[in-house]
């Protein structure tokens, strides 16, 4: 949150992280949505061909938007003055591509088996 934030400071971040997640190559882009609480809204999805283990083109990654101007009201703060942003990521489904994870239901299962290979 803070003054003038727009649409292009979130990209700007996002394409960072996931660049600094997932190395050099790393694109993003954002497909319009619907979350309550952020206008616009977006999902975020992830083209990192660079990477083996993925195999797709694009694939969602999360979602995204800028902070609704009822939320700051709704927290006494003027929706003139402030501006924000939000996002999410299932961190399964990160995991899922740095690994090569092709099932997030191993991530709930509790075989320790599973959970064992990614000690460090």
């Amino acid at each position: 949150m803070d003054r003038h934030v727009t649409v292009r400071d979130l990209k700007a971040l996002l394409d960072h992280l996931f660049e600094a997640l997932l190395g050099p190559g790393t694109k993003t882009r954002f497909r319009p949505h619907y979350f309550g609480y952020t206008e616009p809204s977006f999902e975020v999805d992830l083209s990192a061909k660079h990477l083996p283990k993925v195999n797709r083109e694009w694939i969602e990654i999360g979602g995204c938007g800028i902070v609704d101007p009822e939320v700051f009201k709704a927290v006494g703060y003027d929706p003139e003055v402030w501006t924000g942003y939000a996002f999410g990521m299932g961190i399964e489904r990160l995991a899922m591509i740095l690994y090569g994870i092709d099932d997030i239901r191993v991530f709930y299962q509790n075989d320790v088996r599973f959970l064992s290979q990614f000690r460090g």
